[in-house]
């Protein structure tokens, strides 16, 4: 056995308790000074809450310090999100006032993922006002950064996003189609012009994409474009097109179904399934 030197273990007992109660007091402390934080933040919330109303009766309302101030865009900004029409604008148009969208715009610069996202997060009721500035997002280096602006293209309603969408779902720092999907559905353009050449685009995967949500979105002046993926060299393009030509449901699209020529067995029935669809009405 190792001989202990007399008072040593009395001494480490006693650094290794100190170290634990400092430790403890730490955390204690820092959880103290969050509540109070937090609960300051709430009162300044409530304080300036009232306010969004008077900025909806078109007031140009300013909290009376800098933090309230703060506190009230911040809360503009995330009732702006909520909030559709008339309201939305009000909103915005305060904002814009405010310089918000400045502040959004530089932070969306940010090295930091975390500080690109809360940015975007805050920018997205003004989305409209700089789409090609949500476009670059959607190259970001960051995969979450990205997927949340392919969302916010989406809500702000904005259709000359629509085939930087499409084209986020291949490269390096592609998007998964499902988000792309859901935002171009949401976007829920009238014309295919709005897709601009993605439905004959030479990556395969966009061109699927595209020829795919025309059909979802029933845009009956895409039927051309969707009758043109027959001929690809592509199976998933040409499936992209025969379930489209099913959910337009036109007869008009019965000779473009005759010239295809099936690869494969399940292609062919699919196809003939779609044509006596198409013959019945």
């Amino acid at each position: 056995m190792i001989p202990m030197i007399p008072g040593l273990s009395s001494a480490l007992l006693l650094t290794t308790a100190t170290v634990c109660a400092l430790l403890a007091l730490t955390v204690v402390a820092r959880r103290v000074i969050r509540t109070r934080a937090q609960a300051k933040s709430d009162l300044r919330r409530d304080r300036v809450r009232p306010l969004i109303l008077d900025i909806l009766d078109g007031e140009n309302c300013v909290a009376q310090n800098r933090q309230d101030r703060a506190t009230l865009v911040l809360l503009v900004a995330e009732t702006a999100g909520q909030v559709r029409g008339d309201d939305r604008s009000a909103l915005t148009a305060w904002l814009t006032d405010q310089q918000f969208h400045r502040t959004c715009l530089k932070k969306m610069q940010s090295p930091f993922a975390l500080t690109r996202a809360r940015a975007l997060s805050s920018f997205a009721p003004m989305a409209h006002l700089a789409p090609r500035s949500v476009e670059q997002m959607l190259s970001d280096r960051d995969q979450g950064v990205r997927s949340l602006a392919a969302q916010i293209a989406g809500r702000s309603g904005v259709s000359e996003l629509i085939p930087a969408l499409l084209r986020s779902v291949d490269g390096s720092r592609s998007i998964p189609a499902r988000i792309v999907s859901m935002a171009v559905l949401r976007t829920a353009p009238s014309s295919i012009a709005s897709f601009s050449d993605t439905p004959a685009d030479g990556n395969y995967r966009v061109r699927a994409l595209a020829i795919d949500l025309a059909g979802q979105l029933n845009l009956v002046d895409a039927r051309q474009a969707i009758e043109s993926g027959l001929r690809s060299e592509n199976s998933d393009v040409r499936a992209a097109s025969i379930r489209s030509i099913q959910r337009l449901g036109s007869p008009l699209s019965l000779p473009a179904l005759e010239e295809l020529r099936p690869e494969n067995t399940t292609e062919f029935w699919t196809a003939q399934a779609v044509m006596r669809e198409l013959l019945v009405g």
